[in-house]
């Protein structure tokens, strides 16, 4: 059977469609998981990312002169630029982590003592310049 033009059009949309759907339940379906060793995105039950706390350097929101092309996104929403926080690493081929977590100074507070009670101290540690 044959489609024409329009219906491969349609076809097209209809596809576009049920991407874009798919993308969107799997974003919004992400979670951040302060684990005893590592900082990890879930997707339901499942670990997608982990990133250990040795890894993690500095913690903090975005400055104006972050590369977002050399950065890891792991976005749990849409129009979430208020809720951004960047985790900078030792190693990878991408230095930046980003997410967003709903609450993003109480994540981050969470996060820094949990990495103090593993024993790893950030770079950033006391920076008061990074609170405002």
């Amino acid at each position: 059977m044959l489609l024409t033009p329009l219906q491969w059009v349609l076809v097209g949309i209809a596809a576009a469609a049920l991407w874009v759907g798919v993308w969107y339940w799997f974003r919004t379906r992400l979670r951040y998981v302060i684990g005893q060793s590592s900082r990890r995105v879930v997707f339901g039950k499942t670990t997608v990312r982990r990133v250990p706390f040795e890894q993690i350097r500095r913690i903090q929101k975005p400055r104006g002169g972050l590369p977002w092309y050399w950065t890891e996104n792991w976005r749990n929403g849409f129009f979430d630029s208020h809720r951004v926080l960047v985790l900078e690493r030792n190693t990878g081929w991408f230095p930046w982590f980003v997410i967003t977590p709903s609450r993003r100074y109480e994540f981050r507070f969470q996060l820094r003592d949990a990495m103090a009670r593993h024993g790893v101290q950030t770079e950033d540690e006391g920076a008061v310049e990074d609170l405002e």
